[in-house]
């Protein structure tokens, strides 16, 4: 038989193993973060914008009222104008990505964050001047921001109403994007394009047509 202090002592570290496992993995979970890259081009790098012009600006929304939205986005219940391409991004959410989500970007949680925005805001700005000083090959532009309407390999019709980029000649991609930069070109899609191109430099558009033109 165990001494009875023998006994206590390995209860007492059995309990502070149990305690280190569940407080390993309440970190684990929140951690744990949906990536936004998709969704920063039409609603913006802190969420400031009205997406087309059309959505609500979800920095202004509570942690509430954002759970609800993608969730009946997800699940079809909720929505407008944005209804079908926001299905189709809720859809990659699970409830805890979509809870992480509105805990980080809700209106409750922006006046902490504000003074964090004005430092990286600084910092895209210094990062804005160094990427325009040196040329981007053209094989290594970032399109991230791109892929949420226009797919992947940019197969998509955006909003599914633009052509498909991966169908344009690169000499037709080019002559849009320049266009929608100097605010020459462009119908249903103008307003959006015109603030996606503006941060390409001649150099990125050229390298885009390369990339995924005939």
């Amino acid at each position: 038989m165990y001494a009875p202090k023998k006994l206590k002592l390995e209860i007492n570290m059995m309990k502070q193993n149990i305690i280190a496992l569940a407080t390993l993995g309440l970190l684990t979970v929140s951690a744990s973060a949906f990536d936004t890259k998709g969704c920063t081009g039409c609603h913006g790098a802190n969420f400031e914008k009205a997406a087309m012009g059309k959505s609500k600006i979800v920095k202004d929304m509570s942690k509430e009222d954002i759970e609800k939205a993608l969730k009946g986005y997800k699940d079809g219940s909720y929505g407008g104008a944005m209804k079908a391409m926001m299905k189709g991004q809720a859809a990659k959410m699970s409830d805890e990505d979509i809870a992480s989500f509105a805990g980080s970007f809700s209106s409750e949680d922006n006046a902490t964050k504000s003074e964090d925005n004005v430092t990286k805001s600084e910092d895209n700005a210094t990062k804005s001047d160094d990427n325009k000083t040196e040329a981007t090959p053209a094989k290594e532009v970032n399109v991230a921001s791109c892929t949420g309407c226009h797919g992947k390999n940019f197969e998509k019709a955006a909003m599914g109403k633009s052509k498909k980029v991966n169908e344009m000649t690169k000499a037709d991609i080019e002559k849009a994007l320049k266009g929608y930069k100097d605010g020459s070109y462009g119908g249903a899609m103008k307003a959006m394009m015109k603030g996606q191109a503006a941060k390409l430099s001649d150099e990125e558009i050229k390298g885009i047509a390369e990339k995924f033109g005939k």
